[in-house]
């Protein structure tokens, strides 16, 4: 293990600090509360889907407006904004029953959740040196499967003492106190070596046509993960009489996320980045389909061991995959990217819930959602294919 200076540690503790709980707890803690909303409301599963689709337009928005966002000072205090008010956003939705506040709180939250994925991720890319990087980013990245594991498990302990509404309110003390390394955190620099690196890194020359079937696969990838990001638990409860079992595979979904990372860019330095892609592809298409071809307890929490061992491996190799390829000027490739995985996870949810609320299931959307990764996957080799037939053209 490479040593790391006390500044540093203390920017990875602080940048983990605000992804955990502006992404991996204000986001995702929705998913193991939304049962417990519908049972206490009876809001049915199409406004389960609008308020998940609230949550991404505010990141899509988000992310698409802090890629014009260069002073340091100005990123360090929207990283600690982005702490504050996804604490008051998630106490906010237990204070109120209006779906139209509720709408705005998750859409608010979802502007937050910018702050720890972008912002917190950019300050620390940028005072780590590129020899650490990948190493860093690991441990970086793994902050959000933490945080949901904490969500799941909050939830899973406390809902029989607390009601929906309490529950969104502890959650948000509990934001304010894990967020506090952020809060606290105010000495982010660019490294001198990270800096020398930027100035001399290079882009590499890439075709219209790579980049289209490389944006289509990583959409089709944001499609299948956020329908059952949003709606795992209430289709678990609703096919098992197991209690809690909806509770207990998204705890799994969050402990098999937190090595994800480490474990698939390690997979593409030794096999390739599209390789490893696409076979994370895949075997997070067949996690997703598992509650559709049995309803077996056992294959439910593997399919949430392969789903959950799968997302942010995929997220990380295409956008260190994609910040090589743009040299010292990733914003605009990044922007692109970030808005076709941010369209995916806006229109999804809203869909796969509008289907559910007619369907009385969501075993089409899983289907669907399955299907359209195992084309992420096809369109991801595609790319490779493009990629190979371009570097030797210019070879």
């Amino acid at each position: 293990m490479v040593s790391i200076h006390s500044s540093e540690r203390f920017a990875l503790l602080a940048s983990m600090a605000a992804l955990l709980t502006t992404f991996g707890l204000a986001r995702f803690i929705y998913t193991p509360l939304l049962p417990l909303m519908q049972e206490g409301t009876g809001f049915g599963d199409d406004w389960a889907g609008y308020l998940a689709s609230a949550n991404y337009v505010g990141y899509l928005l988000g992310a698409l407006a802090v890629t014009q966002v260069h002073s340091l000072e100005l990123k360090k205090t929207l990283l600690r904004l982005s702490v504050i008010v996804a604490a008051f956003t998630n106490m906010m939705m237990g204070f109120t029953q209006n779906e139209w506040l509720w709408m705005l709180m998750r859409f608010v939250s979802g502007l937050c959740s910018v702050g720890g994925m972008i912002i917190g991720t950019s300050l620390l890319m940028l005072a780590t040196p590129p020899a650490q990087s990948v190493q860093r980013m690991s441990i970086h990245f793994s902050a959000i499967g933490l945080g949901l594991a904490l969500g799941a498990l909050w939830v899973l302990l406390f809902k029989s003492t607390q009601t929906w509404a309490e529950l969104w309110i502890s959650s948000g003390m509990i934001i304010l106190l894990l967020g506090a390394p952020a809060l606290r955190f105010n000495e982010w620099s660019i490294h001198p070596l990270k800096q020398e690196a930027i100035n001399q890194a290079k882009a590499i020359p890439i075709s219209k046509p790579f980049l289209t079937l490389f944006a289509a696969a990583y959409f089709c990838a944001g499609v299948g993960y956020v329908i059952s990001a949003t709606f795992l638990v209430a289709i678990l409860q609703r096919q098992t009489t197991i209690p809690h079992l909806g509770d207990y595979a998204w705890l799994v979904v969050g402990l098999a996320m937190a090595p994800s990372c480490w474990i698939w860019t390690r997979l593409a330095k030794r096999i390739g980045d599209f390789p490893a892609l696409i076979s994370a592809y895949l075997v997070q298409a067949l996690g997703i389909i598992l509650p559709v071809i049995s309803h077996s307890e056992l294959l439910a929490i593997v399919g949430a061991i392969l789903f959950g061992g799968t997302v942010i491996g995929i997220v990380s190799m295409v956008l260190i995959y994609g910040g090589r390829l743009a040299g010292s000027r990733p914003t605009t490739l990044m922007g692109l990217l970030t808005s076709c995985f941010g369209v995916a996870q806006v229109v999804a949810p809203a869909f796969a819930g509008w289907l559910a609320e007619r369907q009385g299931h969501f075993e089409t959307s899983l289907i669907l959602a399955a299907s359209i990764t195992v084309l992420g996957a096809l369109l991801m080799w595609a790319a490779s294919i493009t990629a190979k037939g371009h570097a030797k053209r210019y070879a």
